[in-house]
């Protein structure tokens, strides 16, 4: 109460004191005794001035609040530096997050667009032509199988053609033995000439046997004689060594070609598993390539939230400490004012004048 009363006089006296003076107006006075508080001031002052002693209570009153508004503007000081620092850390701090936070998204974006964007596409298309590759080893493999069944059948039918005209060469054969050994009249001649058409219809005409098999049909048309039976067993003869040795021939062929084919056929196969060897570890790849990217966008998600939060936790802390800072200039300002006003109050109230001014009143009848 006592330090209420010293500001609030201390207030009074410097509104109501001409500073070139420094005295108090007996309107001044007046005016305060208008008020409760006004009168107990004056009241205090008149008790001091009637015991001729000085006004010590009330100087150190104002001395009290000086002493105190002004611990108390040291104290906002200490707290606005404190505040300062703290905001300077939490600032300084965001700074750092946000400048790291901006390099994840640089390195981020970059590693996205300059490597796992790139490297899905490069194995996409690595994919697409292992495909292709797989499907042109099957329609390889399909394909020649049937060309190879188609050319095994064929040899199938040139044996069936060798077996079938050694076959009629072989009777051809033992029945112009038989004529030759009188087993059979050559009245009967026109059966070996059967014979030899039926070795003729046995051969195709591309055979390289078939022009002998024509020259036998045309001796065997007209012969009489032991000799010309023997020319035509002797034609025949040669006729069927051809015959078995071209036999023979394709047997040799065709056992080539099937270890050939066959040896194709695991080329094919190893070439396929292989396809999809590598088609399994790029499908493998391409998997990880797009987990990666999943889980960097996500991460540059994140940063860019992160970074969002960060720069507006900055702004906040800077309009917060910008508020402080402005109410800590307010405060202070005013403080200040209080602590000069309160210190001309002391001089004032330790001035001659006041003493000469309160004791004057006095002996006019009081100061109420």
């Amino acid at each position: 109460m006592q330090k209420f009363l010293a500001f609030t006089l201390t207030i009074y006296l410097v509104c109501s004191v001409d500073p070139s003076m420094v005295q108090l107006s007996t309107e001044k006075i007046d005016e305060l005794s208008q008020s409760n508080l006004g009168r107990f001031i004056i009241e205090m002052a008149q008790t001091h001035a009637e015991m001729r002693g000085p006004l010590d209570d009330l100087v150190t009153a104002i001395g009290d609040l000086e002493n105190e508004l002004t611990v108390e503007l040291q104290q906002l000081e200490d707290d606005f530096t404190r505040s300062t620092n703290q905001h300077q850390i939490t600032q300084e701090n965001l700074d750092i997050n946000i400048g790291q936070t901006e390099i994840n998204i640089f390195n981020q974006k970059d590693f996205i667009d300059a490597i796992l964007l790139p490297s899905i596409d490069q194995t996409n298309q690595k994919i697409d032509r292992l495909n292709g590759f797989m499907n042109d080893n099957r329609d390889s493999l399909a394909r020649e199988t049937l060309n190879r069944q188609n050319q095994h059948q064929a040899y199938l039918d040139r044996v069936s053609e060798h077996q079938g005209a050694i076959s009629a060469v072989d009777e051809a054969l033992q029945l112009i033995n038989s004529l030759i050994n009188g087993n059979i009249a050559f009245t009967e001649k026109a059966t070996i000439h059967q014979a030899i058409k039926r070795v003729n219809n046995k051969i195709t005409k591309t055979s390289t046997i078939h022009p002998l098999v024509e020259a036998l049909l045309q001796l065997t048309q007209n012969f009489s004689d032991q000799g010309q039976a023997k020319k035509i067993r002797d034609l025949l003869q040669d006729t069927r060594n051809q015959l078995v040795a071209s036999l023979n021939q394709e047997n040799t062929d065709e056992k080539q070609i099937e270890e050939t084919w066959v040896e194709r056929q695991k080329t094919l196969n190893t070439e396929y598993q292989e396809f999809k060897r590598s088609l399994l570890e790029a499908t493998y790849v391409l998997a990880a390539y797009q987990n990666k990217l999943k889980s960097t966008q996500e991460a540059l998600a994140q940063n860019e939230l992160d970074l969002q939060n960060y720069n507006e936790s900055l702004q906040q802390d800077k309009d917060a400490q910008a508020q402080e800072t402005q109410i800590y200039n307010e405060l202070k300002a005013q403080y200040q004012i209080q602590l000069q006003t309160t210190r001309n109050a002391k001089d004032f109230v330790n001035s001659a004048e006041f003493s000469t001014v309160i004791r004057n009143k006095l002996n006019q009848g009081g100061l109420v």
